[in-house]
């Protein structure tokens, strides 16, 4: 029953069979969850029903499922447990390393600058520089010239929000979204990925297709912008800020908070299909690129489940902690 409702998170457009599978399947599980609360697999049932297994940080989710599988006394086999705990303290470790790497950048001062922003522009400007000397001359021709268009998009899109803010506007939700996903960076940021990847993943191909804004990428960003929005909401209104989607769409449709989280909950949804049937079907765009947009969904449903993660990091600080620090017990 467990494995059907997984499954089903992973349905495309109109396949209605696992519409009702979800509801069946779900159904079962937070009942025998009620009946079972201190049995194994009904953590494992209690984790699923708040994060799906299709809808979580792998890395994180792997850790959750080594814990499970530990308690399965009965069937459990030790030398697979055993591997599975030495793999991610592996993976681990190469992830401190690389973690160690960043924490040395140089950072000199900017003296034009506000402190806050010193390290920030600094380090932006060390990555750029180092990409572009490692990269062979024609890619920095294409891939410079096509990150830098989207970094310029994003700033015409914050000018516009400024504007909003100025003139006190809340926007028709449609407009709202169309520079709401620019803001948010979802193109520069990717196109910047790009930079320091081989030619042969992400050459000129997935630079023309990032510049035709593909489903996937628009739906995992969807996914971050609004679910920001419904979290931050609330905050955002006791200081001076840009409309966020929860207003536009409530003022446009009026629709009170709940209603309008529950048509949000519709849209993630229906964002989730749009990138299952992208990661599917045939494409000449690497898989490699495709599960990195996939896992930017992922990390929104994480960092903003009941929460502001984003806002408030500390609220992630047991999950960093067990993923980059803490080492499983072997």
């Amino acid at each position: 029953m467990l494995s059907l409702y997984e499954a089903t998170h992973l349905r495309h457009h109109g396949e209605d069979i696992l519409e009702e599978a979800l509801i069946f399947s779900k159904a079962h599980l937070k009942s025998f969850a009620e009946k079972s609360s201190t049995h194994f697999l009904a953590k494992q049932i209690i984790n699923a029903l708040e994060i799906p297994l299709h809808k979580g940080m792998p890395r994180l989710e792997a850790l959750k499922y080594i814990s499970f599988y530990q308690e399965d006394y009965e069937s459990r086999n030790e030398t697979l447990l055993l591997f599975a705990k030495l793999d991610f303290n592996r993976v681990q470790l190469l992830h401190q390393q690389e973690i160690s790497h960043l924490s040395r950048w140089d950072n000199s001062a900017l003296d034009d600058l506000p402190d806050y922003m010193k390290i920030i522009y600094s380090t932006l400007l060390n990555i750029f520089d180092e990409i572009y000397n490692d990269l062979s001359e024609e890619e920095r021709s294409y891939k410079f010239s096509y990150t830098k268009d989207m970094m310029k998009e994003m700033v015409k899109a914050y000018f516009a929000e400024a504007e909003w803010l100025y003139r006190n506007y809340v926007p028709p939700f449609d407009e709202y979204l169309r520079y709401a996903l620019i803001s948010i960076g979802s193109f520069s940021y990717t196109a910047a990925k790009f930079l320091g990847m081989e030619k042969e993943i992400a050459g000129i191909d997935a630079f023309e297709w990032l510049k035709n804004r593909p489903k996937i990428l628009t739906a995992a960003y969807l996914i971050a912008r609004l679910k920001n929005d419904l979290i931050g909401h609330k905050s955002e209104f006791k200081r001076a800020h840009v409309a966020c989607g929860v207003e536009c769409f409530m003022k446009e449709y009026g629709l009170s908070m709940k209603e309008t989280a529950e048509k949000f909950d519709i849209t993630f949804d229906n964002a989730w299909k749009d990138i299952n049937e992208e990661c599917t079907k045939p494409t000449a765009i690497s898989m490699q690129i495709l599960l990195r947009v996939a896992n930017i969904g992922r990390l929104m449903e994480v960092t903003y489940k009941d929460m502001d993660g984003y806002t408030n990091p500390q609220l992630l600080q047991h999950d960093i902690t067990k993923l980059f620090i803490d080492q499983i017990p072997i």
